[in-house]
């Protein structure tokens, strides 16, 4: 998965596929669709700041590109901010989490590969993942757990392992 830098290699290096005449679009420019409520909780919640926002993106974009030139991944900043957000806008632990993001899809590509309703269905009707028919105050939704719910002979692990 990592190699003796500690870098996850996911193929060949921009460079190396930049002159195959599919130049990279550039990054769609993010546009913040926040109510007012929302951007007040993002500020007192996460530290992140309208006025900021974009340089705080092209830091972590510019930190992917410096430090692992090698690693395949969107830089839009769309998605770049949910890494972001997830990590209270520190940089360092914004890209440890894309790190590991990548490295889990790479480790288990069979979990993550063809990820839709229809090809978790059989899952789904075991009845031990649910949500809550109702939101929370605040308008989220919760997603319970109920390991009960789970027939015991069911178990998802990688092919090779016994």
């Amino acid at each position: 998965m990592a190699d003796h830098n500690g870098q996850i290699d996911l193929g060949p290096p921009r460079e190396a596929v930049a002159g195959v005449g599919f130049p990279a679009p550039p990054p769609p420019i993010y546009a913040c669709t926040l109510t007012p409520e929302l951007v007040a909780k993002a500020r007192e919640e996460l530290q992140e700041k309208p006025e900021w926002r974009l340089r705080d993106v092209q830091a972590l974009r510019d930190m992917i590109l410096k430090e692992h030139p090698n690693l395949r991944t969107r830089l839009d900043d769309a998605f770049l901010l949910r890494f972001l957000r997830a990590r209270k806008f520190d940089y360092d632990r914004a890209l440890q989490l894309l790190l590991n993001y990548h490295g889990s899809r790479k480790a288990w590509p069979e979990v993550f590969q063809d990820l839709k309703p229809s090809t978790v269905k059989h899952v789904l009707d075991l009845g031990f993942l649910t949500v809550l028919p109702r939101p929370d105050p605040h308008g989220r939704y919760i997603l319970c757990l109920r390991p009960g719910n789970a027939s015991s002979y069911i178990v998802l692990t990688r092919p090779n392992q016994t």
